[in-house]
């Protein structure tokens, strides 16, 4: 069983929801870290964090965050696991236009 580490970063999420990660059809991933930070000098932002699921289910991961500005929020860490089965993935979308960076830490497993 191969075992990558990968990071996704995604980079001035907004209004529309944005697929953040994709999991490939044959590989699981666990998701070590997500973080999402504010880079609006001036708002504070409202974030909400999707799974969904292999058959396309979306649900709410993490809902309605505040983070205030040039600051980040840390919605997966020290020690927790998001697993993800193949073809889920994380959705994000911020209330306000191009205001949020994404950085992933996840570990495929094939």
């Amino acid at each position: 069983m191969p075992t990558v580490f990968k990071n996704a970063v995604i980079n001035n999420v907004g209004t529309e929801p944005v697929d953040v990660l994709q999991i490939p059809e044959g590989v699981r991933a666990t998701v070590v870290g997500c973080n999402l930070a504010n880079t609006s000098d001036y708002d504070t932002v409202v974030v909400n964090v999707y799974v969904i699921d292999e058959n396309s289910t979306q649900g709410n991961y993490v809902r309605s965050v505040p983070i205030p500005p040039a600051s980040s929020a840390k919605v997966v860490t020290q020690g927790e696991r998001l697993i993800l089965p193949a073809t889920a993935g994380l959705r994000i979308e911020s209330d306000t236009e191009d205001s949020v960076d994404v950085v992933i830490s996840y570990v495929e497993i094939s």
